[in-house]
């Protein structure tokens, strides 16, 4: 993705399908996918290993591709920047949404890299 506006874009696209209370469609391309992809491997790659992360911060489980889930974390403790988020890992695999729960993730954290917080999981 060539700038954060197109990532914002792309944000904007993935909270709609909560607003609408629809299922999500097939939201992001797949050219839109591998450029995500490649710009949260080099955020994730230039950051440490170790985190050191200032309070406050909201602490959050496994999504397991639950993106309806995940949506209502963001209404009820507050869309980023709004609040910090650490996430423990399990993003994908049981959820119907897998795809699109991982990219918002990746999307908050290529935007908000200072406040949003994905930590290895499964």
């Amino acid at each position: 993705m060539s700038s954060l506006s197109t990532v914002h874009q792309l944000i904007e696209r993935l909270i709609m399908v909560q607003r609408n209370r629809g299922p999500p469609q097939v939201l992001v391309r797949e050219e839109e996918i591998r450029a995500v992809l490649t710009e949260v491997r080099e955020i994730f790659m230039s950051q440490p290993m170790l985190l050191e992360i200032r309070p406050p911060v909201r602490v959050c489980g496994d999504t397991h591709g639950q993106y309806y889930d995940l949506l209502r974390i963001f209404e009820k403790c507050g869309f980023p920047p709004y609040s910090n988020y650490l996430f423990l890992g399990d993003y994908v695999d049981r959820g119907k949404h897998s795809v699109e729960t991982i990219i918002l993730q990746f999307c908050y954290k290529i935007v908000y890299r200072e406040n949003f917080f994905l930590l290895r999981g499964n």
